[in-house]
């Protein structure tokens, strides 16, 4: 995508900036049917956990 106002860009007129709407909708926005919920694996969050309660924080 172009960007025109992107003014570190090496060449005039290219551009790489991404917009993503994560909020929530309202019943009404979206015909869409929604994902699953995403989760951190629990041997992940058992690690942290861990280094957590390591660090006294």
């Amino acid at each position: 995508p172009i960007d025109y106002l992107d003014f570190a860009s090496p060449v005039s007129g290219l551009g790489s900036k991404m917009g993503m709407d994560a909020t929530n909708k309202w019943p009404g926005e979206t015909q869409r049917e929604w994902g699953r919920t995403m989760a951190m694996d629990a041997e992940v969050t058992a690690r942290m956990d861990a280094l957590y309660t390591s660090l006294d924080l």
